[in-house]
């Protein structure tokens, strides 16, 4: 995404210490105390997990800057300058031409920047397609954990509202905002796994993780002078993907009962749909993997040297996007299950980073709704 200006970055952080602080203060008001000790361990779990996600996704966001930043000042000059229309960009500014359609009008110069750094990417094989394609696998699974976790009854904070949170990938990067703002926000959201949602926001969640494969085929292989592929880098980079979660604004699973049967229902659906993420996942992984041995063999010092000693300005920031994406899932899931987190770290060699995590979002999810059906029936 675009790189912010620094004063946003100062808002950010401001905002996201006093929304931390104010969910501390409700933990600790509502918090019973059978025994100081305990208070306190449990007290300190969220907090500890919020500021270390939040400094993680504060580190990434002055790598990208530091690192793109000039590389897209000249770029956001040119897309924000008035005086150039969409229709003669290319001829007058010498970069590629993009769809402002795209952009939906608010959005235009997102639609702009992002059309030149997917253009730097496709023309820098295979380091480009292997980051981007990174970003990808890693983010199938968090897409339908972010939709899911939106919708569940007694959820609170920011974590509802997964559209706003898409606009921010895409405006600030995925790898800044992931990290420091919506960890922390889903750690102190009260989002349960195991509590119901609608199949229909299942179904949903997964069908809107899917485009961002298709796309990215579509931006790597298809000649950049056509307008599919212009028109393709608008889409994947743009807002249109990310709207498409507005169709869930009258989804009811908010207010759906945690009876038995939608329990089960609801967690078997979940599953389903992490399974089949899996499967996605690994075959995307694999034709990464096998992009990457074709050009590098076990030369990992030469693929070392592209997408990061010598890479561009482009390629570098889609690594520590890779890399701070992972590492924040793995925060999201350590919170809840440190084991967890480890066993995703181990698996990951053997089926690739997003099928890693689909596995243990899988056993996450049959775990809560086991241990949720369990107390039912004492309850009865």
């Amino acid at each position: 995404g675009p790189i912010a200006p620094r004063a946003l970055f100062v808002l950010l952080i401001f905002s996201c210490i006093s929304y931390l602080r104010s969910m501390i203060h409700k933990i600790m008001s509502k918090a019973t105390t059978p025994s100081p000790d305990a208070t306190s361990s449990i007290q300190r779990r969220p907090v500890c997990y919020a500021i270390a996600s939040f400094c993680l996704g504060a580190w990434a966001f002055y790598e990208v800057n530091t690192i793109s930043g000039p590389y897209f000042e000249p770029i956001l000059a040119a897309c924000n300058n008035p005086d150039i229309s969409a229709d003669n960009f290319a001829q007058k500014t010498g970069y590629h031409s993009y769809e402002p359609k795209l952009g939906l009008g608010a959005f235009n110069v997102l639609v702009c920047l992002i059309t030149q750094f997917l253009l730097e990417l496709r023309t820098t094989y295979p380091a480009g397609i292997l980051t981007w394609g990174g970003v990808v696998v890693v983010s199938l699974p968090l897409a339908v954990s972010n939709m899911v976790a939106a919708g569940r009854k007694g959820a609170i904070g920011p974590v509802r509202y997964p559209t706003i949170f898409g606009l921010l990938f895409q405006l600030f990067g995925i790898s800044v905002i992931f990290p420091m703002l919506y960890n922390p926000s889903y750690i102190f959201s009260g989002s349960k796994r195991g509590v119901p949602t609608t199949s229909l926001r299942v179904i949903a969640a997964t069908l809107m993780a899917l485009p961002g494969v298709i796309l990215t085929f579509l931006v790597f292989y298809v000649p950049t002078e056509s307008y599919i592929w212009t028109c393709a880098a608008g889409i994947l980079g743009g807002p249109i993907l990310v709207l498409v979660s507005l169709t869930m604004w009258t989804d009811k699973s908010s207010s759906l009962e945690s009876s038995t049967r939608n329990i089960t229902k609801s967690s078997d659906a979940i599953q389903k749909a992490y399974s089949l993420l899996a499967i996605v996942c690994f075959v995307f992984w694999s034709c990464l993997m096998t992009i990457a041995f074709q050009s590098y063999g076990f030369a990992l010092d030469l693929l070392w040297r592209d997408i990061w000693v010598e890479a561009g300005p482009s390629v570098a920031f889609m690594t520590i996007d890779t890399g701070v994406l992972y590492l924040g899932a793995l925060l999201l899931i350590a919170y809840e299950s440190e084991w967890k987190a480890i066993k995703a770290v181990l698996v990951t060699p053997i089926v690739g980073p997003g099928t890693a995590l689909c596995l243990v979002l899988k056993e996450l999810e049959f775990e809560a709704t086991t241990a949720l059906l369990a107390g039912e029936k004492k309850d009865v």
